[in-house]
Order: C-alpha cells, then sequence, then structure tokens
C-alpha cells in the first residue's frame, strides 16, 4: 500500500501544486522514449486521433500481458511532462504503453476540423478499439488526466447505464484511473468565473486559442466567432467556441450533456478516482454531491493537498507515479492506494 500524500515543503498548497504540475519535474524529452511509433485512429466523422505506441517485451511474471491507454488532459498532448513521465514509468515494468493525441492536439493537429472537448468519450472508444487490435492477447487499462478523466468516465457509465453497447474488448478492460476529472462541468466553469481564477482563465484561453487546428480556423463558423470581443473566461469561450463549434445549442446545453456525474454510478470496471481538496480547478465538492452516487467497482480517494494534478512529494517527485501504478500494476486484491 502506498503511503499517504505529503506535498513538497516549498510547493505548498493548490495554487503552487498545479502550477508545478505543467512543468517537467525531471528534464526528459519524448524523444527518450524507446521504439514508439505513431498509429493514426480514423474517426467516423472523419477527424483522427493518434497513438504513440512505446513497446516493451512482455513481463514475464504477469499471466497476461497489459496495453495501457494514457489520455492527456485540456492544453496537453502525448509530449506533456506527466504523460512521458508515466510512460516512461509504465514502459519500465513491461506495460506497452500508448499515449493519444486528441482531436487537434500533437501530433494530431493538421487531422481535425472538430473540436476536442469533455464529452468526447466515443474517441477514447475508438482509441481503445485500436489498441484492442494492436494488443490483442492482453489487459486493458486507462490512466486519463483532467478533461480525458471525465471522458474515460463518461464512457464508462454510458456503457453502465445502456446507453452506449459494449466493445468486444470490454471484458479484457480491468483498470480505469481518473485523475483530478471534470466531472461536474458547470460547477468546474462557475468555480472558474472567480475573480481569484483570472489568471486561470487567462492560461487556459491563451493556450486554447493559439492551437485551433488550421482546418478549424476555415470554418466559416470558427472565423465569425473569433472577429469578436476575445473571451475574457472559460465560460464565455465555451459559450462562444467549444459549444457551437461541436453542435451544442450553448455552454450550458453542452455542460450538461458532457459531464459525467450523472453516469458515474452505473460503471462496473474496477476504477480509482483521484482528487484534492485544494484543487482550484475542479472544486472538491464535486465528488460528494447529491446528483451523483460512485459505483461498488469504484474507489474515490481525495487527498487534502495535491492541487489540480499536481501531488508534488517531499522529495520533488510526483506521488501520483507509484501511486498509480500500485493501482494497474499489482494484483486484483492488492491494487489500493492511500491518500
Amino acid at each position: 500500500m502506498m503511503p499517504p500524500f505529503k506535498q513538497h515543503p516549498i510547493i505548498r498548497g493548490g495554487h503552487l501544486q498545479t502550477i508545478a504540475s505543467v512543468l517537467s519535474l525531471e528534464k526528459r524529452s519524448a524523444g527518450e522514449l524507446l521504439d514508439a511509433s505513431q498509429h493514426v485512429v480514423r474517426l467516423p466523422d472523419g477527424d483522427a486521433v493518434i497513438l504513440h505506441e512505446t513497446l516493451t517485451k512482455s513481463d514475464p511474471s504477469r499471466s497476461r500481458p497489459l496495453a495501457l491507454l494514457l489520455v492527456h488532459g485540456l492544453s496537453g498532448c502525448h509530449a506533456s511532462p506527466y504523460m512521458i513521465r508515466l510512460a516512461q514509468k509504465f514502459h519500465s515494468q513491461g506495460a506497452q504503453v500508448f499515449r493519444i493525441d486528441m482531436r487537434g492536439c500533437g501530433v494530431g493537429f493538421e487531422l481535425s476540423e472538430q473540436l476536442t472537448h469533455a464529452g468526447r468519450s466515443d474517441d477514447l472508444i475508438q482509441a481503445i478499439d485500436a489498441i484492442s487490435v494492436l494488443a490483442p492477447s492482453s489487459e486493458l487499462a486507462v490512466i486519463a488526466v483532467s478533461l480525458g478523466g471525465n471522458q474515460i468516465l463518461r464512457a464508462l457509465g454510458r456503457i453502465g447505464m445502456g446507453f452506449d453497447q459494449p466493445p468486444t474488448w470490454y471484458d479484457r478492460l480491468t483498470r480505469v484511473v481518473a485523475v483530478s476529472p471534470p466531472i461536474d462541468l458547470l460547477k468546474c466553469s462557475n468555480n472558474m468565473n472567480r475573480p481569484l481564477l483570472r489568471l486561470y482563465n487567462h492560461y487556459f484561453i491563451r493556450g486554447l486559442l493559439s492551437r485551433i487546428p488550421k482546418r478549424v480556423r476555415a470554418r466559416e463558423d470558427f472565423r465569425l466567432a473569433i472577429s469578436q470581443r476575445y473571451p475574457r473566461t472559460l465560460r464565455e469561450l465555451d459559450d462562444r467556441f467549444t459549444a457551437p463549434l461541436s453542435g451544442f445549442e450553448n455552454a450550458l446545453d453542452y455542460y450538461s450533456q458532457s459531464s459525467s456525474i450523472g453516469l458515474v454510478e452505473a460503471i462496473d470496471v474496477p476504477t480509482l478516482v483521484i482528487a484534492s481538496e485544494d484543487d482550484p480547478v475542479v472544486p472538491v465538492d464535486c465528488f460528494s454531491s447529491p446528483a451523483q452516487n460512485w459505483s461498488p467497482s469504484t474507489r474515490l480517494l481525495v487527498s487534502k493537498h495535491g492541487g489540480h494534478v499536481g501531488f508534488i512529494d517531499r522529495n520533488r517527485k510526483c506521488w501520483l507515479d507509484d501511486c498509480l501504478a500500485d493501482f494497474v500494476l499489482g494484483p486484483a486484491s492488492e491494487r489500493t492506494c492511500s491518500c
């Protein structure tokens, strides 16, 4: 069992922990991953996501090989520091690792005419479809961060509710982890509207608008939206860009249809959800809302500290890494970690 998380003596509190999460704790580049290859996964609407596969020799101690999908968050990609760090961690322990570039992200920048968003759970199903073929004899697992965490929880919840049919590989999906997932998008949006979080709004808005794919920029509806006043909050960004460009009526409609909060009670895959009380982006009360109940197969771990996908410990290492490995790689009876 992993020891409880104890934050770094200088990197203290939710804001500093969150800022540290976007910086590389160890100076490594994506190029240091061995034998990486790319797979283009075409989506039903013509867009694509990219899988970056890190090959490895099977771990002889495992009765069945493991294929792991790593899913990034908002403004991330396959080369985000946490994606590289986790890929190296699990690659070194014998897993076949696939890092995704969502629509318009990373290497997939030129391949999409649609935006990625919190409700793109079908994209992850398509990605796991591809992985199930590339690794036909392997167990499957997913670790999804922030926005990606909501996507995978939504996908599992929709299957559990009977809204979507279980894929052919569903019985091979043995472990899922969601880290700091924004499961209640409306509550997160209201939280981000606070004056205290103006810098976060500026960071996300600038990053998102600077990385709009060329094929999206060529759309008439995008050109009309961008010609207006620059959005000042994420709510305004969602109202003017994310929602209408993705087929939603407005931001509230997008939040209602894309949040996983009303679906998590139906998840039937062993799942670990990790959050922190001092997360400045995802309010901790998202995870104790009367609107949501957690399924028996889901374990919720809420740490007192850690920020948003931070969890930088006293040794300036990310406590998450060993915690996730403990849950994903350990025997079923020992898959646990403590906050």
